[in-house]
């Protein structure tokens, strides 16, 4: 039951992912990818979010999206943020930050502090994620190297 309720959540969050690239004006052939860079992230968040920590959770999501997102790029040929930035909208931290405002306006000055905390671990983690992923050089992306279709059309040649 629990998984059938992390692949519904993934199937809304790629809904939303898809509504907020038509927001930002995503070409329309690369909409179906911009929602599945979403979906990854919160099945991956959702999923992991049951074994280990909201942060660390976050973290691998945002090495998922931005893997895919550089995936999608080098195969569609088009620039990897607009896979991406709509890819890691589920997983920013807008929860905390409302929750830090509430608390803030209604003088609890310990949970305020502690949601300004979970929101920066939380956007920290989305950004340690995507810089883990975009250390990597571009050609790491592509499933059969330059160099192996090369080979290959050699020795048909022959």
């Amino acid at each position: 039951m629990i998984f059938l309720n992390i692949l519904f959540e993934s199937l809304m969050s790629f809904f939303a992912c898809i509504s907020f690239a038509i927001l930002f004006n995503a070409p329309k052939k690369e909409l179906l990818y911009c929602g599945i860079s979403g979906a990854i992230g919160w099945f991956f968040y959702a999923l992991l979010s049951l074994f280990i920590t909201p942060t660390m959770a976050t973290l691998v999501a945002a090495v998922f999206v931005t893997a895919f997102s550089r995936f999608a790029s080098y195969h569609r040929q088009a620039p990897s943020t607009l896979y991406h930035i709509p890819g890691i909208m589920p997983l920013v931290p807008g929860t905390a930050v409302y929750n830090t405002m509430t608390a803030a306006l209604g003088g609890m000055i310990l949970e305020t502090y502690s949601n300004i905390l979970l929101g920066l671990k939380l956007a920290g983690a989305i950004g340690a994620g995507s810089i883990l992923m975009l250390a990597l050089p571009y050609s790491f992306f592509e499933i059969i190297p330059k160099r192996m279709k090369k080979i290959k059309k050699t020795t048909l040649k022959r």
